[in-house]
């Protein structure tokens, strides 16, 4: 028998990980673009690919039930914090390819 702690253990760690490879990608895809000679395919193909690893991982761990899921995305949204925390920090950003705003 599993406790519930274990039932909710391993969503919470399995939410975290597929927030971690999520929003990681992301990030690597924003850093990208400026140096892309197709930025429409790039930001594509890493929205699809990262679309499905997150819709794959939360319908796997939704087997388990609301209660699985809702840990999962608990982990998910955790991830996101902790990654908006280390990485908004950076004060020096490449300009290249930027917009001017007037």
């Amino acid at each position: 028998m599993t406790s519930a702690w274990q039932q909710i253990l391993f969503p919470l760690f399995a939410g975290v990980l597929i927030g971690l490879l999520y929003f990681t990608g992301l990030w690597q895809t924003v850093q990208r673009l400026s140096d892309s000679p197709q930025p429409y395919r790039l930001l594509a193909v890493s929205y699809i690919g990262r679309l499905a690893l997150a819709t794959g991982g939360f319908y796997l761990i939704m087997i388990g039930g609301w209660v699985q899921l809702t840990a999962a995305i608990a982990g998910f949204l955790m991830a996101r914090t902790v990654l908006m925390r280390k990485l908004g920090k950076i004060s020096r950003m490449s300009r290249k390819g930027a917009t001017v705003w007037k």
